[in-house]
């Protein structure tokens, strides 16, 4: 009898499962109530999940109090359960070079074209002498630009995949690493500098705030391909729609 009263209040006292209205009364926000939801969906009538949901609950209720939300500290209620997938997690641990030469020429090239549209914006918007500059685009003029920037994504898209761990397990030399990255980086010195005799016709000198306007939509266009491609990594660092490790 004593026996069947502690089993009794050992379940009275177990977490249970959420429903919407404890959910609308816990002084969690209207997004962590939708983010435990979805856990409570995710976890499919299962009560032992329930210990960990509550958990969760408990966490986003002391971190909304400094403006944490629940995707900054579990990224989705999936990765809060556990449950991310196996193709998830392989994804996330791919490697910048198993991308492929071309999407990673293009995530290059779209990367070299920003920093340099900036750069340049930037230099002739301060720059006392702009109006002696007039007519002779040199190494800021837009066709050198736009080759500069084609040139590096693809020579670099070529040095990632050379100097990437090979699918043999065989370790590449860091000797090969260094040469390969040297050759390619003079290779594509020297080019830039000859786009910069490029005649004034056909590489004309913009002013400084087209550079900046250009420099934006290269920003944007790097996001959206970044968000298509799923590319992560590269001298840029991640993607800005990059899941959060949990």
């Amino acid at each position: 009898m004593t026996e069947s009263k502690e089993q009794t209040q050992s379940q009275a006292t177990q977490p249970t499962l959420p429903t919407v209205q404890e959910l609308a009364t816990s002084g969690l926000t209207k997004r962590n109530q939708e983010f435990i939801r979805q856990m409570v969906i995710l976890a499919n009538g299962d009560e032992s999940k329930a210990k960990l949901i509550t958990e969760v609950g408990d966490k986003l209720l002391t971190a909304q109090k400094t403006g944490q939300t629940a995707r900054q500290l579990y990224n989705s209620p999936a990765e809060a359960m556990g449950l991310k997938t196996v193709e998830e997690k392989q994804e996330e641990s791919r490697g910048y070079a198993s991308y492929g030469f071309w999407p990673l020429a293009i995530d290059n090239a779209i990367a070299f074209f920003m920093m340099f549209s900036f750069m340049f914006g930037l230099t002739l918007l301060f720059s006392r002498n702009t109006a002696s500059m007039q007519g002779s685009g040199g190494a800021a003029g837009i066709t050198s630009l736009i080759l500069t920037s084609i040139l590096g994504g693809v020579f670099f898209s070529a040095v990632t995949l050379m100097i990437a761990p090979r699918r043999d397990g065989k370790h590449v030399s860091i000797w090969k690493k260094i040469v390969v990255t040297i050759v390619a980086f003079a290779i594509w010195f020297v080019a830039y500098l000859g786009f910069a005799y490029l005649p004034p016709i056909i590489n004309p000198l913009l002013p400084g705030w087209a550079y900046i306007i250009f420099a934006v939509l290269a920003f944007f266009g790097f996001r959206y391909w970044r968000s298509k491609t799923g590319i992560r990594g590269g001298f840029l660092g991640t993607n800005t729609t990059q899941s959060r490790s949990k």
